[in-house]
């Protein structure tokens, strides 16, 4: 992660579409940010210059040529097109969540 995308993160868990996802659980946003920031590496973004349709999301592309590059790219956000990023697979959280499962 980069300090861009944990700040992205952060406003992306105030919405209340994503927040109720919360409610069932054991851990608020504000927690599971604190617990991320604990144990994620914070990396320097290398800038890259693939094309994406929202350039708000550049943080995210520049994070995934990082080296080395990151084992995953979790998202929901259908801006990200294509299967891999800088050689890194975007998958989605419930099949994030299914390899955490099998670990």
């Amino acid at each position: 992660m980069s300090e861009a995308t944990l700040a992205e993160l952060a406003q992306v868990l105030q919405r209340p579409a994503v927040r109720r996802y919360f409610s069932h659980s054991a851990i608020t946003p504000a927690a599971f940010l604190a617990e991320l920031r604990l144990h994620a590496d914070l990396m320097i973004p290398r800038p890259t210059t693939t094309v994406i349709r929202d350039e708000q999301d550049r943080p995210f592309l520049d994070l995934l040529a990082t080296i080395p590059p990151p084992q995953y790219f979790v998202t929901g956000d259908k801006d990200f097109e294509a299967s891999h990023y800088s050689g890194v697979p975007v998958i989605s959280a419930a099949e994030f969540a299914r390899l955490l499962r099998r670990r």
